[in-house]
């Protein structure tokens, strides 16, 4: 796999215990254009190994394409209604308290409950948003998938 840039380094499967599978595995529902399966990949990979020099620039290069932040964000809720048999509320309320631990940005807590309610997200929805939006969803979903892969169930609950 290339390297991303401005880093001198990789990250990818064989360093992870791995909970789930990479979003480029997933059965996606679109096959999105190269490069973005292996940047999904990789923004995973370095959300696991807490890269921060690598992190913010994978979320950058995600957030440019809506396609790729909305099957990022599709993937983290279908792991995250598959491990609390639904979406939980502390994902589309935003009613948590202020010290919680993990909060999701407002839109990914609007795409959650979509996905929560009709088991999909209207592709416009994602689109229409601003690169900066879904940065933030796409940080939400990658976060929560390093915590539900590290803590379990116990992620939210902190």
């Amino acid at each position: 796999m290339e390297k991303t840039s401005r880093a001198d380094h990789r990250h990818d499967a064989a360093a992870q215990r791995l909970r789930f599978i990479p979003p480029s595995r997933a059965h996606l529902a679109c096959e999105l254009p190269a490069p973005f399966p292996e940047l999904l990949d990789q923004l995973t990979y370095a959300t696991l190994d807490d890269c921060q020099q690598c992190r913010p620039v994978l979320l950058d290069r995600v957030a440019d394409d809506a396609r790729a932040t909305l099957e990022l964000v599709l993937w983290a809720c279908f792991i995250t209604s598959e491990t609390y048999c639904g979406i939980p509320s502390q994902l589309v309320a935003g009613d948590e308290a202020s010290d919680v631990p993990f909060r999701a940005s407002a839109t990914f807590r609007t795409l959650a409950r979509q996905y929560g309610a009709h088991g999909r997200i209207k592709d416009t929805v994602c689109i229409h948003r601003t690169a900066a939006q879904r940065r933030e969803a796409a940080d939400t979903a990658v976060t929560l998938v390093a915590g539900l892969s590290r803590w379990s169930t116990d992620f939210l609950h902190q």
